[in-house]
């Protein structure tokens, strides 16, 4: 019986192995191949808020709004529309993401627009 078990065994070893080496290389190839993601934000808040992007994402956020207002973010896009967003009205003192989108290709920039 022990020499039918041992060849088996070694069978599903060897299988493991080579499912672990490729999966091991596969993982290599897609941290290679995949851009790092970068962040930058605008310089200036504008009353509390200022855009934040990234590769292809943005996001308007505030730290703590001074002046209660009208909000806009525009995001910057490559190669295709620019994002204006909605008007948002925030009070003073908010904190936190208040619009956020996307760009397929690549995000240029994203800044924060205010109302009164």
């Amino acid at each position: 019986m022990e020499n039918i078990k041992t060849p088996v065994l070694r069978r599903i070893s060897s299988k493991i192995g080579g499912a672990v080496a490729i999966g091991a290389l596969a993982s290599m190839a897609v941290l290679t191949a995949s851009p790092m993601a970068n962040a930058a934000n605008e310089p200036n808040w504008t009353n509390g808020c200022r855009g934040y992007w990234y590769t292809t994402s943005f996001h308007g956020y505030c730290s703590s709004v001074t002046r209660a207002g009208d909000f806009q973010l525009f995001g910057g896009c490559n190669n295709e529309p620019n994002y204006y967003g909605k008007w948002i009205e925030l009070s003073r003192g908010y904190s936190g993401k208040f619009d956020a989108d996307e760009c397929t290709f690549k995000v240029n920039s994203a800044s924060v627009f205010y109302s009164n």
